[in-house]
């Protein structure tokens, strides 16, 4: 793949490309996969956490104190107003501009990944590395970022004021208390049209939609964003407790597509 269609790594190394990924999914989830040969990137602002591309409290604090200056030069009330609002605009802005793709990092499955995203037996995990991950994704570089998520406190987290500025660097913090457990891989990129994205319904854009104001995404809410189906992973994990009839019938799509899994059960009994 060209480089100018490759994330750039955000707290990740070359060291750690070869690390078991896993992306774990309900059955509908994994046929839209494969069908549209694209993954989905859901904006920030639909993810589960409701405090997702946050402004740690001192930055927080330290951007106050700097835009409190910046009143000085601007007397009128209603500049004013719009100054004190600066942060919590930064913060929606940045939760509806960033769209985020999730994996997890493990060498074994995880329980609590099986119930929280597969939901039951007939839900699947894919085992990949990071590496094939980075590879098999299309995302203009100049915009697209993956790495490691850190788990901090919010609270007590240092972050200079560029970095809190900016919606990327948001984008790969979580609270460790209540999220440390996932060891989450992250692909972040911007909520725009490109190339390299599909429509609803699976379909390429046209030149017109992914230049000038149509390529806003505003009215969706993410991307459905092409992948290499044949590098992005090799091996399917079966939920727990799945039965002979869905192995058959993920087999039945396997060879239906030509692929290459190695198809097994899940080791959680």
């Amino acid at each position: 793949m060209d480089k100018n269609w490759k994330a750039q790594f955000y707290n990740l190394t070359e060291d750690e490309l070869d690390s078991v990924a896993w992306r774990y999914l309900t059955f509908p989830k994994f046929i839209h996969l494969i069908s549209y040969g694209a993954l989905w990137f859901c904006r920030l602002e639909y993810l589960i956490d409701k405090f997702e591309g946050r402004i740690p409290e001192k930055a927080l604090a330290r951007m106050r104190q700097e835009n409190e200056k910046t009143k000085e030069w601007c007397p009128h009330p209603e500049y004013q107003t719009q100054i004190d609002q600066w942060p919590e605009k930064n913060i929606a802005d940045g939760r509806s501009l960033t769209a985020a793709n999730c994996w997890f990092i493990g060498d074994e499955e995880s329980p609590e990944m099986w119930n929280k995203y597969a939901r039951g037996p007939d839900g699947v995990a894919i085992r990949s590395s990071v590496r094939k991950v980075w590879e098999s994704i299309y995302l203009p570089a100049e915009f697209s970022f993956i790495g490691k998520v850190k788990y901090v406190d919010f609270n007590t987290y240092e972050m200079s004021s560029y970095e809190a500025h900016q919606a990327h660097h948001r984008a790969f913090l979580k609270d460790k208390n209540e999220f440390g457990h996932e060891c989450e891989l992250r692909i972040c990129t911007m909520n725009i049209k490109t190339p390299a994205c599909l429509d609803s319904l699976g379909r390429v854009f046209s030149k017109e939609d992914i230049t000038g104001a149509k390529m806003n995404n505003f009215d969706e809410a993410g991307l459905q964003v092409r992948v290499d189906l044949r590098n992005l992973f090799d091996t399917l994990v079966l939920a727990p407790g799945s039965q002979e009839w869905f192995k058959n019938l993920v087999t039945h799509l396997s060879l239906k597509g030509d692929f290459k899994w190695n198809i097994r059960r899940s080791r959680i009994k």
